[in-house]
């Protein structure tokens, strides 16, 4: 992107403060992440107003401001009423004057990892940007298409939501060539009646996707599997032996080591060796091959992707500890599909397994019944659990039976794990975002 900010205006209906001629070559909204001649767009926020911080995003280079009111700083600025709106204005209006094609990618579990698996397999065969880390929100999905290179080939998305009709105001910036689906779970459910309702929701994208364009979705899951009925162009799925496009076939077990397994499909099969632990990112990959082949990436690359493949930060990662602890590390979000995963992991490991589980938020009314699963699947696969949080956790705790551990906050946690764990002992980290579990992690790390 490299645009003035008077085109910037006529695209998003706004008024110049001060030179109109000023470039802007992409778009920030964090200050701190803020580059020379960035667009600082100040967005509103629950506890912050981003006006606040356009004096530091000019000190840090940024050449003007996208604001609903002028700030006394001595940059450019872009006064408009509503500045979330004008930013996905200027994406779309930027989105419809690329060459480039998007590969979207959505569902309730999974998004980030397959995304970066699928840009890992498509850049063997085009130049591939994509959206950085998790930012597939109303505001981090239009910055990201801001700041894409001009001589791209494809875009990899990832698309996300957490209410109803944000997947349709997505869809329509995004404009996908290509939309592959991983599953639909229990997330958001404070915000939705049932598991129908959130599967509603993911099925917004599908009216915005090319109708040349090609719809991957995992047959695996029924909801997904039916939105086939909602596309007439090409459709590709994954995951049912015989009947996909793409399945796994002999998946082989190392535990934290990672595994071996073969993707089989009518094109032929791919053999993978590899070291992310766990079926479920067997699975992110089995996603985004099924797709990247569909868009003519060579089948002989699958598996020689995959073996240099490694997991996304703070989703499965492994540190072995000098101390003889090992840690892995998935603290970046919870869900109880997820969870439940990962917990499948830590039955697979040897010597004393330990599950420190964080409250799953915005469950709604399922919270309790939800959580209690998830302490009761534990027990299962766990040999000591620590649940961490308010109430919900407490439940968890509860239900994993005599023995587990309940813990406000992650720094009690921490505490507590310094004082309990030994050598041989294996550490499952899970939970919500909001629960902190981040700093567990980066507190036995830093002390063993």
């Amino acid at each position: 992107m490299r645009r003035t900010l008077a085109e910037l205006a006529a695209r998003c209906g706004g008024s110049v403060v001060g030179n109109a001629g000023t470039a802007v070559t992409g778009v920030a909204i964090d200050s701190r992440a803020v580059r020379r001649e960035h667009l600082f767009a100040a967005l509103p926020g629950g506890r912050v107003d981003g006006h606040e911080f356009v004096p530091d995003a000019a000190g840090n280079g940024a050449a003007a401001a996208l604001v609903s009111r002028a700030v006394d700083v001595a940059i450019a600025q872009l006064v408009v009423t509503d500045t979330l709106a004008a930013l996905q204005a200027i994406a779309a209006a930027e989105r419809a004057a690329s060459a480039w094609r998007l590969a979207g990618v959505t569902g309730s579990v999974g998004k980030t990892t397959t995304k970066n698996f699928l840009a890992a397999l498509l850049a063997t065969t085009f130049t591939v940007g994509s959206t950085a880390g998790s930012r597939n929100s109303q505001a981090g999905f239009p910055a990201e298409v801001c700041n894409q290179p001009e001589n791209l080939q494809w875009m990899v998305a990832e698309l996300g939501m957490s209410h109803a009709g944000e997947l349709d105001r997505l869809g329509a910036i995004a404009r996908p060539d290509v939309l592959l689906y991983t599953a639909v779970a229990p997330v958001h459910l404070e915000f939705f009646a049932d598991l129908d309702a959130i599967a509603a929701a993911k099925a917004e994208l599908i009216r915005h996707l090319d109708p040349g364009g090609t719809l991957v979705l995992n047959a695996a899951d029924p909801r997904v599997a039916a939105f086939a009925e909602r596309f007439a162009g090409t459709v590709r799925r994954f995951g049912v032996a015989g009947s996909s496009d793409l399945w796994i076939e002999d998946y082989v077990a190392s535990g934290l080591r990672g595994s071996a397994f073969t993707l089989r499909g009518a094109g032929g099969a791919h053999h993978v060796s590899w070291t992310l632990p766990g079926r479920h990112q067997a699975d992110n990959l089995l996603a985004a091959a099924c797709c990247a082949l569909a868009l003519g990436v060579p089948p002989g690359s699958v598996g020689a992707v995959a073996a240099t493949l490694r997991p996304t930060s703070r989703r499965g990662e492994v540190h072995e500890l000098p101390s003889g602890i090992t840690v892995v590390d998935d603290s970046y979000n919870a869900s109880p599909a997820a969870t439940q995963r990962l917990l499948d992991l830590l039955r697979e490991t040897s010597g004393r397994r330990v599950a420190v589980l964080g409250e799953m938020l915005e469950l709604g009314e399922t919270t309790t019944a939800l959580h209690r699963e998830a302490g009761a699947y534990a027990a299962r696969c766990a040999d000591v659990v620590v649940a961490v949080g308010a109430a919900p956790a407490r439940e968890l705790a509860a239900a994993a039976g005599r023995g587990a551990r309940h813990v406000e906050a992650a720094a009690a946690a921490l505490e507590l794990l310094r004082k309990e764990l030994r050598r041989g002992d294996v550490v499952l980290v899970k939970g919500s975002r909001g629960v902190g579990l981040d700093l567990v992690v980066d507190g036995l790390v830093e002390a063993c």
